[in-house]
């Protein structure tokens, strides 16, 4: 951050372990004394080991109560994790529809 950085990022997801509740709310806490610090916000991006929208809400939970709503946006956070997308579309037909349906879109 110091260096300029917009986004830091929990790691590439290619090793275990990779993204963590405690490694994000560490990353969430840094990130908010340095906007403290510095008025400029950064992003955060967990990435790895995330499979089901479970996962997804746990991290927005985590960003929303320290850094805040106003974190919960496509420019300041973002998730890294193509595994879960086809579980995250698959989990929004089946509330629409009403049915459980597995989608294969990714």
């Amino acid at each position: 951050m110091e260096a300029g950085a917009d986004f830091i990022k929990t790691s590439t997801g290619k090793l275990e372990p990779a993204a963590t509740p405690e490694a994000i709310c560490v990353m969430c806490e840094a990130i908010k004394a340095y906007t403290a610090k510095t008025g400029r916000k950064v992003g955060i991006k967990p990435a790895g080991g995330m499979t089901v929208s479970e996962d997804a809400l746990l991290y927005m939970a985590a960003v929303e109560n320290i850094l805040g709503a106003d974190w919960l946006n496509n420019k300041l956070f973002r998730l890294g994790a193509s595994r879960m997308a086809n579980n995250i579309l698959s989990d929004i037909v089946s509330i629409e529809t009403g049915k459980v349906q597995t989608v294969k879109y990714f």
